[in-house]
C-alpha cells in the first residue's frame, strides 16, 4: 500500500491517480473519500468489494475521520486481499503520516509527500489546462499573461484554489487571458484581507487588466492620483503580468 502525504489541498489524489495511469493507462481509478460524519459501515459496504478487482486502483482518502472499529475492519480487508496474492493497487491520501489509524499505518509500503503547489510551479500549468479540458469538454488556450500570473501565484489553498480558478476563468472566455482570472491570483496574500479590503482590490485589479489600460487610466477609472494607485498595488502587493502581444 503507497501512502501520499501533504497539505490539505495538495491534489494527493490527482497526484497519485496520474502516477497509476501512468503505469496502466486502462486503469480504473475510484476515489473513495470517508465521511467526517453519518454511516460509515455503508460507505465501507459501498466500495470495499472494488478492492479484489486488479484492475481499479482506490484512492482512499479522509481515513483520519474513521472510528477504530471502521480502520480495523479495513486493515483487515485489505489484509485477507494481500493473502489472496491479488495486486490490488491502493493508495492512501493523509495530510501527515501520523494522522493515519495505527491498524493501516502498519500495512504502508512506501510514504510519497505531495509537496504543495506553490513549490511545485512547473505543474501550475498542466494541472490548470487539465481542469480547463475537464470543464468545458476540450481544450483550452491560456495567454502568456494569464500563465504568468498563474505560475506567479503562491496557492495557499493549492490545488483546489487552482482548480476553482480555472473553472471560474473558462466560463468566461475560450481563451483566457488575465482580466479573466481571479483577483486572488495577483494578490501576494501577505495577509487576510477584511471584505471591505477584498472588495477594493478585486476593483483595482479589475481596472489594471483591463486590455490595452494604463496605470494612468486606471487611476482615472478608480477616481484616484496615480500615487495613491501605486501605494494600493504595494498594499496589497498585486503583480500584474506586463503587456504582450497574445
Amino acid at each position: 500500500m503507497t501512502t501520499v502525504v501533504g497539505e490539505p489541498g495538495a491534489g494527493k489524489a490527482t497526484l497519485a491517480a496520474l502516477a497509476r495511469r501512468r503505469l496502466s493507462p486502462r486503469l480504473r481509478i475510484l476515489h473513495a473519500r470517508a465521511p467526517e460524519s453519518g454511516d460509515v459501515a455503508a460507505w465501507l459496504e459501498l466500495w470495499t468489494p472494488e478492492l479484489r478487482d486488479a484492475d481499479t486502483c482506490v484512492i482512499a482518502s479522509g481515513l483520519q475521520h474513521l472510528p477504530a472499529w471502521a480502520a480495523g475492519e479495513l486493515a483487515q480487508t485489505l489484509t485477507a486481499v494481500r493473502r489472496a496474492g491479488s495486486p490490488q493497487p491502493f493508495v492512501l491520501a493523509a495530510p501527515e503520516f501520523a494522522a493515519i489509524p495505527g491498524q493501516l499505518a502498519l500495512l504502508a509500503d512506501a510514504v510519497v509527500e505531495a509537496p504543495p503547489l506553490r513549490l511545485r510551479p512547473d505543474d501550475v500549468l498542466p494541472l490548470a489546462h487539465r481542469f480547463a479540458r475537464r470543464e468545458r469538454h476540450r481544450a483550452v488556450d491560456f495567454t502568456s499573461r494569464a500563465a504568468r500570473a498563474l505560475t506567479g501565484c503562491a496557492w495557499p489553498d493549492n490545488v483546489r484554489q487552482l482548480r476553482r480558478v480555472v473553472r471560474e476563468a473558462v466560463t468566461r472566455a475560450d481563451v483566457v487571458d488575465v482580466h479573466h482570472l481571479a483577483p486572488e491570483v495577483l494578490d501576494g496574500g501577505s495577509r487576510p484581507l477584511g471584505r471591505l479590503e477584498r472588495l477594493e482590490r478585486d476593483e483595482i485589479v479589475r481596472c489594471l487588466t483591463r486590455p490595452g489600460t494604463t496605470v494612468t487610466r486606471a487611476a482615472e477609472e478608480l477616481g484616484i492620483g496615480r500615487a495613491t494607485l501605486y501605494r494600493k498595488i504595494a498594499q496589497y502587493k498585486i503583480a500584474v503580468p506586463p503587456r504582450s502581444t497574445d
